[in-house]
Order: C-alpha cells, then sequence, then structure tokens
C-alpha cells in the first residue's frame, strides 16, 4: 500500500476504509467499504433498544455504531459489560443498515445491522472468537431473514465455488467424473438462483431485499479457463444492478460494487503488470461513470467516491484521468475545500507535463559525499527522482530494488528525496541503500521538492533528461524501466 500525504489524510478528518482501499471525504467514505441504507423516513417516538451478547468474549470493552454517510463516525456507543451491550437509539434516527464495531482499537471486526423503524426491539448473541461467525437475532424478524440468507447463500457459494475449482483444474475435461461435477454444479446454480427470487418475492419492501436483490452473481462456464471465466464476469459485472438510485446512495451497495469490479486489475492471478493495473482502472473509471449517468446525485456520487478514492491509494496517473477527462464532473460535485484541492492538482498536472522544465531545488544530501549543491549541478544522461519514506510499507519494497538497479546502472543519478522526520531511522535505513544519493531535510512533506513536484503519495518516480526536463512520472520501479 502507498503511504499517502500527510496532508491529505487529515484534511477532512476522514477513517481510513479501502485499502485499495479507498477513502472518502465530508460527503463519502473511500477506499476503498460500507455505507448506511438511510431512509428519508424517521422513526415514531419510541425508542429503540438494541442489545447484543458476545458468547465467549473475553477481551472487547465497547461497541461503537457507525454510520457512513459523511465519515466513518459513531452515532452511539455502549460499554460491553459481562459481555452484553445495550444501546438505546434516540427517535429520531434515520432507517437503515449501521455497522457496530465490537473490536474497538484491535482491528475491524463488526457485523451490520438493519434498523427499519418497526421493529423497537434488537437482540442479538454472537461467538465473538469465531472467526466467521454470524450473529443469531432473539428479536427483529428482518435480520433474523437477512442473516438466515447470508448463511445460506455462502455454504451454497462455497460449493460452487469448490466444483467450479475442480472441474477447471481437472486435467481431462471429457472425464465422466467431471461430467457429473458438472451436473453437481448446475443444480447448486438453479438451487441458488431460486432461493436468489424467493427470498427477493418474500422480502419485497424491506431494506433486506435491497441488499440481497442489487447483489446479483453471475456465473461462469466452469469448464472455461479461469481468466475467461473473470472476465465473463466483468463484462457482466453490471447486469441487472440499480446503478441509478439514489436511495441507494447511502448503502453498502454501491461503494462494494465499485470496489469488487475495480478489484479484477488487481488479481495476482491476472499477472497484470504495473501498465496494464493503471490502464484497466482507466477503463474501469468510463465505464462506471458511465453506468451511473442516469441520475445526478448517483453521477456525481460516483466521480467523487473513485476521486478520492484513488488519491488515498496513491494511483495518481488514474486520479490524472480521472481529473482531466471529467473536469466538469468535479466542478459540480467537490465543496469548496475540495475544489481548491482539485485546482491544485490541476497546476501540478501542468507543471508536471512531459518536456517541461523539472523545478530546481537544494540538495540537502545525507552520508554522501556529493559536490553539487542543487538538482541543477548534476549533470547526467538521465536523473531519476523518487520521493519516499522509511515508514512507508510499499517504499521499503521498491527502495531496495532501485537500490540494486542503480549498482547496474552507475551512469544515472537516482536521488531519493526522503519525506522522513526521524533522523535515526532515516540515516539507519538509508545506510543498506548506498547506490542511491540520499537528500532529506526532515520537514516530510514540507520539504521544498515535494512542494514544487506537488507529491501527495510516496513512493513517487519522476524521471529527467539530461537536459532536466520531465520524461514521466511513475509510482514504482517496474515502470521506469520499462
Amino acid at each position: 500500500m502507498r503511504q499517502i500525504g500527510v496532508e491529505s489524510i487529515n484534511m477532512n478528518n476522514r477513517t481510513t476504509i479501502v485499502k485499495m482501499g479507498f477513502k472518502l471525504s465530508a460527503c463519502y467514505v473511500i477506499l476503498f467499504t460500507t455505507f448506511l441504507l438511510i431512509s428519508f423516513h424517521t422513526f415514531a417516538q419510541d425508542s429503540i433498544v438494541v442489545k447484543g451478547t458476545f458468547v465467549g468474549n473475553t477481551k472487547y470493552a465497547k461497541v461503537l455504531m457507525k454510520k457512513f454517510e459523511v465519515g466513518n463516525f459513531p452515532v452511539g456507543g455502549a460499554t460491553i459489560k459481562n459481555d452484553s451491550f445495550k444501546l438505546v437509539l434516540p427517535p429520531q434516527i434515520s432507517a437503515g443498515v449501521y455497522r457496530f464495531q465490537y473490536a474497538v482499537g484491535e482491528g475491524e471486526k463488526y457485523l451490520d445491522i438493519i434498523i427499519n423503524g418497526t421493529e423497537k426491539q434488537i437482540a442479538f448473541t454472537m461467538e465473538a472468537n469465531e472467526e466467521m461467525a454470524l450473529p443469531k437475532f432473539t428479536a427483529s424478524v428482518e435480520n433474523q431473514q437477512w442473516y438466515a440468507y447470508q448463511k445460506q447463500n455462502s455454504l451454497q457459494m462455497e460449493r460452487i465455488a469448490l466444483l467450479n475449482q475442480f472441474i477447471n483444474a481437472y486435467p481431462n475435461a471429457q472425464a465422466e467424473v467431471v461430467k457429473v461435477a458438472v451436473k453437481e454444479w448446475e443444480m447448486e446454480k438453479a438451487l441458488y438462483l431460486q432461493n436468489f427470487e424467493q427470498f427477493k418475492t418474500k422480502m419485497q419492501g424491506t431494506w433486506a431485499n435491497e441488499m440481497v436483490a442489487n447483489r446479483p452473481y453471475y456465473f461462469s462456464n466452469p469448464t472455461e479457463d479461469f481468466r475467461i471465466q473473470d472476465f465473463n464476469k466483468r463484462e457482466h459485472f453490471w447486469d441487472n444492478f440499480d446503478a441509478n438510485n439514489p436511495k441507494l446512495l447511502n448503502s453498502p451497495l454501491y461503494t462494494e460494487h465499485i470496489l469488487n469490479y475495480l478489484r479484477y486489475w488487481m488479481n495476482p492471478n491476472m499477472n497484470f503488470s504495473a501498465e496494464e493495473k493503471t490502464n484497466g482502472f482507466k477503463r474501469a473509471v468510463d465505464v462506471i461513470i458511465r453506468k451511473f449517468t442516469g441520475n445526478e446525485e448517483t453521477h456525481t456520487f460516483a466521480y467523487k467516491y473513485l476521486s478520492l478514492g484513488f488519491k488515498e491509494i496513491g494511483e495518481e496517473e488514474v486520479l490524472q484521468y480521472l481529473d482531466e477527462n471529467y473536469k466538469n464532473l468535479a466542478e459540480q460535485c467537490f465543496d469548496a475545500f475540495e475544489k481548491t484541492e482539485f485546482e491544485k492538482r490541476m497546476v501540478g498536472y501542468a507543471a508536471l507535463k512531459q518536456g517541461n522544465k523539472a523545478p530546481d531545488f537544494k540538495l540537502n544530501v545525507v552520508h554522501t559525499k556529493l559536490k553539487a549543491k542543487s538538482l541543477y549541478q548534476l549533470k547526467s544522461e538521465k536523473t531519476i527522482l523518487v520521493f519516499w519514506s522509511s515508514t512507508c510499507p510499499h517504499c521499503m519494497e521498491e527502495m531496495p530494488k532501485l537500490n540494486n538497479w542503480a549498482a547496474e546502472h552507475k551512469q544515472l543519478k537516482i536521488i531519493a528525496i526522503s519525506l522522513d522526520t526521524d533522523s535515526a531511522l532515516h540515516i539507519e535505513t538509508i545506510k543498506k541503500l548506498p547506490n542511491i544519493i540520499h537528500t532529506c531535510d526532515y520537514k516530510a512533506w514540507n520539504t521544498e521538492a515535494a512542494t514544487k513536484y506537488y507529491i501527495a503519495a510516496t513512493p513517487t518516480f519522476i524521471v529527467l533528461d539530461q537536459d532536466k526536463k520531465i520524461i514521466g512520472k511513475y509510482s514504482s520501479l517496474e515502470q521506469v524501466v520499462k
């Protein structure tokens, strides 16, 4: 995961969700992954009580009730005492799907609960220490039905996936055992679709129905290569999906569907290069924006979600593509602060355009004998600038590879501009990277070079020719050396 500038993370007090992963600003949740399903109706004056018991719990101290309309913000909370909690909700709370996080500060452990406004008592028990445990509702018919379907659906999909895997991997496609497996797969598929339709009919008009009906599943031919299956699923990904219902903007549906669509280009089994992944994201952007054009609210949501999401995961090339190709849409949906950030990005794109003269900056060289005091005093066939940090996990994957590559290309000048603040950590880290020129003023994202080059994520690679003209801007060494 690329490290994102502190400025971009803190600007709206957003909470991490996509790890892409998308984060969203003050209007929506990214990266990245659940929204509320909010109606326009409020409850009667009777309070709504939510009770929960975590069986076998030995460590959970509190539960937070969260909504994601404006970010991952708590709207209620309760202490877990004797493995149980009770939360009394205000009468004006809106109906929808809320997230109850019970492993506060211990990683994401949560369950989603439908609060429909008609059920005043919602109660459940749950095995706290089971990895795949589902809650058992003792009060709330709608949640009972919803989770019963999810359990049934999960078991069905597991059987279908195992059959698919067996059929796809068996060396002889004409073998009798494969034919039997295909028949079983067809039976499971038919049963899945039957249960799917029955649930929609039974739960028509409920939030549970919305959550199920808008998660259609496309069945690829199990005898085809898995790559072809993945391709076909992508081509049919938006079939029978309502992308233009503003009511669903506050549900997990749009967020999850977009993220799952984008995950195709992050599938390790597909062996996409960095360039292929980036180009795939660009094509996906066009598809998603087009699918959401039927309604103004959903249209602006799609742009904003993608924009803020790609920014947070450091896919700057995709973000630039989105900004430049959907500029009019951006100007419509951003608030004043976001418009200022957008305008800064547009200035940065123009300043770092291929062929432009690169901005000069001082070289605060660390542990390296170098006479040059600025970028323009360096003479080289090519110069590679890499903005990084010792605390950035993705950087620490890329920098050793860059160091090894530098040893084989000594005719080039490779300058590592660190955005570290901890000098001891930085110096200790660069001892293992002796083939690179290291510079750092320990001002983090406020360092001169980072400001002049509009750096928003690490690592960022910028390649210059002998005249210090910009050749390209990249997010990985793979893109640089290609």
